[in-house]
């Protein structure tokens, strides 16, 4: 998925000002899914193994450990639900009735 938003994306920036709005709403809904995956991949696999080392190392990890936890707040704070649950519904808006998520422009 990452890397079809990627190419995507590369082939957008090369179209430049030729681009469509159906190719950049394209592009956005690619984009915007692949962040969410790993988004959500990030925080899935963050709190295994914080909780895999909790299990192992005690209370050390979260204590002041090697502050594994560190990894699982930054991923916490950086895939914030509300920002996946908007994203998400942008894509199935695309998809099932062809609306296009709200563009922005480039400075």
């Amino acid at each position: 998925m990452v890397e079809r938003a990627t190419d995507a994306f590369a082939r957008g920036l090369l179209a430049e000002r030729t681009l469509g709005l159906e190719e950049r709403a394209d592009i956005a809904v690619l984009v915007a899914a692949a962040e969410t995956v790993t988004g959500r991949a990030a925080v899935h696999i963050t709190t295994r193994i914080l909780e895999l080392v909790d299990g192992t190392a005690g209370a050390d990890a979260r204590g002041g450990g090697p502050g594994f936890d560190r990894f699982w707040r930054n991923a916490r704070a950086l895939t914030a639900p509300t920002q996946a649950a908007h994203r998400l519904r942008d894509i199935g808006d695309h998809y099932l009735h062809g609306t296009h998520a709200r563009l922005t422009l480039l400075a």
